[in-house]
């Protein structure tokens, strides 16, 4: 191609450029028409890419709704073939190994993710029935740890928690559980009762754990709750606690 050719084919190109940029110089509507009648250009122009484009998103749009559809699919059927387990487990009177090792068996298969906390909770019940409490108790800290609301059913998880560590003689693991249960709820002042044993389960497992200064914090704090809303025994048994540390 010689070189007046290409110079032919640059002007007719800038020539191409001033016919559209000057194609809408004389139009009098008003500017919402001439936005209007621009954009029915674009697309008369354009008509190949904007009909691609639009046909990509649909498809996109059509993957995403469909995907959400076969979780909340999967996450009904789990849900009815959960039930149907326990069902089943309630009317052939089903030993706890046998439950135990269908529920954790559910849980290795099911896809959603969204039946653990259900399970979890069944298993922890399971294990304490049969007196493995460490097992127990890390299936209700797993869950705890799932839960960001209500924060009342994440405390009471890590409180049952603490209380079956206790019962597997592992006092520092117990301890760290009944820490966490009286921090979630430190808030909520319509909690006092509930956070008044929890400061007193902390406070005495601080005390056996050779803690003093912890104990006590945790202790004082039990003791200056509302009693009306806290209780009095409770109230009593951190008084009777922090006698015996100001003994020692």
């Amino acid at each position: 191609m010689d070189k007046f050719h290409k110079k032919n084919i640059i002007e007719q190109k800038k020539q191409a450029e001033l016919i559209q940029k000057d194609e809408f110089a004389d139009f009098e509507g008003s500017k919402a028409e001439l936005l209007f009648l621009k954009f029915t250009h674009f697309l008369a122009k354009n008509r190949k890419s904007v009909f691609i484009s639009l046909a990509s998103a649909i498809v996109v749009l059509a993957c995403v709704i469909g995907f959400f559809e076969y979780r909340q699919y999967l996450f009904e059927k789990e849900t009815v073939t959960l039930e149907d387990l326990k069902l089943t487990h309630q009317k052939a009177n089903v030993s706890l190994d046998a439950q135990i090792q269908s529920l954790e068996v559910f849980l290795q298969n099911q896809s959603t993710g969204r039946m653990e906390l259900r399970v979890w909770k069944d298993l922890s019940k399971l294990y304490a029935e049969k007196g493995e409490f460490g097992k127990a108790a890390a299936y209700l800290e797993d869950a705890a740890k799932k839960i960001d609301t209500p924060k009342e059913i994440k405390a009471l998880y890590f409180y049952i928690a603490g209380n079956y560590r206790e019962r597997e003689k592992n006092n520092a693991k117990s301890l760290e559980d009944y820490k966490i249960a009286a921090t979630v709820v430190e808030p909520a002042r319509e909690l006092n009762g509930f956070k008044a044993w929890s400061y007193y389960q902390a406070g005495r497992l601080s005390y056996l754990t050779g803690d003093k200064p912890g104990a006590k914090q945790f202790l004082e704090k039990a003791v200056k709750l509302d009693s009306a809303e806290s209780g009095e025994e409770v109230k009593l048994l951190s008084s009777y606690l922090l006698l015996k540390l100001g003994k020692n």
